[in-house]
This record gives C-alpha cells, structure tokens and sequence, in this order.
C-alpha cells in the first residue's frame, strides 16, 4: 500500500522531496487531506497554541494527531473539544501542558486522561539505541570538523541566526 506523504516546512531541501518521495505544501492543504499530522516545531512565541480550534478544525473528523513539539503547542481545551466533538478524533503526545519536570510529582490533566489520548514520555533520547544514534551522529560532526574544519550544520535545529563563521566548537568528553 502506497502512502501519500505531505510535508509543511519552513525550510525546503531543494531535491529532498523527490528523493524521499513526499510532497511539500502549504499547512491548510497538509490538514485538510492528511489522515495522520504529527507535529514536530520548536516552541517560540510564533508556535505557542498554534494547535488550536482553527488548526483541529481544518483537519478530518477521523484524523489523528501526533504532538511531539511541546505542550505549549497546543490548545488542550480546543483538543478535548475535538475529541468530544469528533468519535472518531485522536491524539497521541509525549507532552502535556503543565506535566512536572521530575520524575517524582502528583499530576493529571482531563487531556491526558482522555479515552482517546494516548500519551508517552518525552523521553526518546533516553533508549540505548537512541543514545547510541546520537553518539555516532556526535562523533560523526566532530571527525568532520577534525578533517576540514567546517562545522557541520545539516542537522542543526534552532540554530542562532548569527554568520557559521562566528561558531566555535566546544567539545569535552569524559570517557
């Protein structure tokens, strides 16, 4: 079975699309035909509670949402309203709003407990596979900083909007 991948980005790859076999589109296009919409955005003041009723609105009644930004993403009381207004609504996120930062604390939340919530901890960096993919991904950036002098920026996120060449590269390591 084929599936029709959308991409909603605000930094294309020229060429990536045709590679990996998805199309790039605008966000209302990507809401109204997409069956599944995972969202993956830092929080910054331009993010904050954009998964709200007019976003969830835009979606299909049967969708599914996945949020793995942060809880300040999203709306919880315009998904609840989704997921009471729509039987066939879902959500799934590793995050909640006001969810305690230790790892030992009372806490609930109506979102969170919802029958059609599925919720996880926003831990994925803490699997032996996922520490493992990070620590060859580290040591990859720094034998190409070894060997040119360049600093690697393909995978960097929330990158400061400041010229490559002012970086410095820091790296201590204990064992």
């Amino acid at each position: 079975m084929d599936m029709n991948v959308l991409v909603c980005t605000r930094t294309k790859k020229e060429g990536l699309d045709q590679e990996m076999g998805f199309k790039y589109c605008e966000l209302d296009e990507l809401l109204a035909n997409a069956d599944i919409v995972s969202v993956h955005t830092p929080a910054t003041e331009q993010t904050k509670g954009m998964i709200n009723k007019a976003f969830l609105d835009k979606m299909k009644p049967h969708g599914v949402l996945i949020n793995t930004s942060r809880g300040i993403v999203a709306v919880d009381e315009d998904i609840l309203a989704k997921l009471n207004e729509c039987s066939d609504f879902w959500y799934g996120s590793d995050v909640f709003n006001g969810e305690p930062s230790g790892k030992e604390a009372e806490w609930k939340s109506d979102l969170s407990t919802h029958p059609r919530v599925y919720g996880t901890h926003h831990c994925g960096a803490s699997t032996k596979q996922a520490e493992a993919a990070i620590g060859d991904e580290a040591l990859r950036v720094i034998k190409k900083f070894a060997a040119s002098g360049e600093i690697d920026l393909e995978n960097t996120v929330n990158r400061a909007s400041k010229d490559p060449s002012m970086f410095k590269m820091s790296i201590r390591h204990l064992d």
